[in-house]
């Protein structure tokens, strides 16, 4: 059972794609595209944050609402690295290898998200 966020593979896995954004923006050719890389680089961040403050939280339902703000966050990394590909600042490999770790990333993240769902009391209909 892990302790803090930093534990979970999930958050791992969204550190290390941040790394990899870092380096795509860290490219000269890259960096000159301010309001690109600080889109790219905010969405890597938010990931891993949300995953944080949800997992801080200790509660099922502040986790699945944080693990949500995750998830759309590394969708975005991956519509920013679709567009990266398409502006010349990756080649086809370099996407590819981002792409399957977003991917884990997103996966492991479901995942333990799901796992907190099952927690939470059913949602029925509303008495009135």
């Amino acid at each position: 059972m892990a302790k803090k966020a930093e534990e979970l593979r999930c958050w791992q896995l969204a550190d290390q794609l941040r790394a990899e954004v870092i380096a795509i923006c860290a490219q000269p050719k890259v960096a000159r595209h301010f309001k690109f890389c600080d889109g790219f680089l905010d969405a890597a961040g938010s990931a891993c944050r949300n995953m944080q403050e949800g997992f801080d939280r200790k509660r099922s339902a502040y986790i699945v609402q944080f693990f949500e703000y995750a998830l759309g966050s590394l969708k975005e990394v991956m519509d920013y690295l679709h567009e990266s590909q398409m502006r010349n600042f990756i080649d086809k490999d370099r996407h590819d290898r981002a792409m399957d770790l977003a991917e884990h990333a997103k996966a492991t993240a479901i995942n333990f998200k799901l796992s907190h769902e099952r927690r939470l009391p059913p949602k029925g209909p509303r008495r009135t």
